[in-house]
C-alpha cells in the first residue's frame, strides 16, 4: 500500500505519541519502585583467630567494666571470674575454663573465664564459632553489652544475647539455646518488635529448639545489627529472630557502643535450678575465632565477612 504525505504524517504522530506514553509509564514504574541500590559489601574491623599460646590483652579484659572494670560475678552466679589458667589459647582455639576451687559453703567456690572487648561497635556482623561445654549447672554465652557513652554513663538496657546456653535439667536441655534482646519494661525504649521468628524459636521465653544436642559439635552463630536499627541471630546460618531494636538507654539517650563479651558461668536462680554436676567440672567454653565486619561501599569491600559463607546479604 502507497502512503500520502498526510498520512505519513499521521502514522509517524501516532507512533510518537506511543512511544511518549511508554517512556511516561516506565518512569513512574521507576519511581514507585526504584531499582534497589548497591548493596555494596563488608569491611573486617575487628579478628581474633586466638593464634600464639596466650590471650591477647591488648584485644580483652577479663571482668565486666563496671566496679571500674573489676566485676568478676553477675547476679546469684557461684563463680568468680579470675586469672589462674582460666583463659587457655592452645592450637587456634581460646578455652574459656571453669573448675572448682572451694567448698559449697562458700558463695563463689568456682574460678572461671570471660572476655571483653577493648574495641567498641555500633551495628556491625558479628560472628563465632563456638563449642558449648556440656554440665548441668554450666551457663556459657556471647553477647553485646553498652560501654560508656561520650558522657562517661553506663546504662542499662541496651543489650543483644546472641546466645546463652543453660542445662538446669528441669526447664532448659541441651537442646535448647535462649537468644533475645533486653527491652525496658518500664517505656520500651529499646522497642523490640518483632519482625520474624523461625517456627523452632519460642518467642515468650525466647529459645530456639535444635534438633540435637547442640554441645556435641562446633557451632556457628552470627548477629546482624544492621543500620536500620534490627537485630537478627543466626546458628549456622539458618536465621532465628528478628526484631526492631534501638540502642538506647530507658530515657531513650543514646547508649554508650557496645563490647563483645564471652563468659562461662556457673549456678544461680536459672542454671543452677537444677544442681550443678561437679563430675563435669573443669569444664570450658571454647571459641575458634570472633569476628567483626561492618557493611562499606569501599573499593576494597568483600562479599563477605572475612571468608565466611554464611555471611548475611
Amino acid at each position: 500500500m502507497f502512503l500520502t504525505a498526510n498520512s505519513g504524517g499521521k502514522r509517524y504522530r501516532r507512533r510518537v505519541r506511543i512511544w511518549l506514553s511508554l517512556i511516561l509509564a516506565l518512569s513512574v514504574v521507576f519511581v514507585l519502585n526504584p531499582l534497589p541500590a548497591s548493596a555494596g559489601g563488608w569491611k573486617l574491623v575487628f579478628q581474633d583467630n586466638f593464634d600464639g599460646n596466650a590471650l591477647n590483652r591488648d584485644a580483652w579484659y577479663t571482668r565486666y567494666i563496671y566496679n571500674n572494670g573489676t566485676l568478676d560475678h553477675l547476679h546469684k552466679e557461684k563463680e568468680a571470674y579470675s586469672d589462674h589458667d582460666n583463659h587457655v589459647v592452645s592450637n587456634g582455639i581460646l578455652s574459656l575454663v571453669i573448675r572448682k576451687v572451694g567448698d559449697d559453703s562458700q558463695p563463689r567456690p568456682y574460678e572461671s573465664g570471660m572476655i571483653r572487648s577493648h574495641q567498641l561497635f555500633h551495628y556491625g556482623y558479628f560472628e563465632a564459632r563456638v563449642k558449648l561445654p556440656s554440665g548441668k549447672g554450666l551457663w556459657p554465652a556471647f553477647w553485646l553489652n553498652s560501654d560508656y557513652d561520650k558522657n562517661g554513663r553506663l546504662g542499662w538496657p541496651p543489650e543483644i544475647d546472641i546466645f546463652e546456653y543453660v542445662f538446669n535439667g528441669i526447664t532448659e536441655h541441651p537442646d535448647m539455646i535462649h537468644s533475645n534482646v533486653a527491652v525496658s519494661k518500664t517505656n520500651k525504649a529499646q522497642d523490640g518488635t518483632w519482625i520474624y521468628s523461625d517456627p523452632d524459636f519460642h518467642q515468650k521465653f525466647f529459645f530456639y529448639k535444635a534438633p540435637e544436642d547442640l554441645t556435641q559439635d562446633w557451632h556457628t552463630f552470627g548477629l546482624l545489627w544492621d543500620t536500620d536499627d534490627t537485630a537478627s541471630v543466626f546458628i549456622d546460618g539458618k536465621q532465628l529472630w528478628k526484631r526492631k531494636y534501638l540502642w538506647v538507654y530507658k530515657d531513650g539517650a543514646e547508649a554508650g557502643p557496645a563490647h563483645i563479651i564471652f563468659n562461662l558461668a556457673i549456678g544461680g536462680g536459672w542454671a543452677g535450678k537444677g544442681g550443678i554436676d561437679d563430675s563435669k567440672i573443669p569444664a570450658a567454653l571454647q571459641i575458634d575465632y570472633i569476628r567483626v565486619c561492618q557493611r562499606s561501599d569501599a573499593p576494597d569491600a568483600q562479599p563477605r565477612c572475612g571468608d565466611s559463607p554464611l555471611t548475611p546479604p
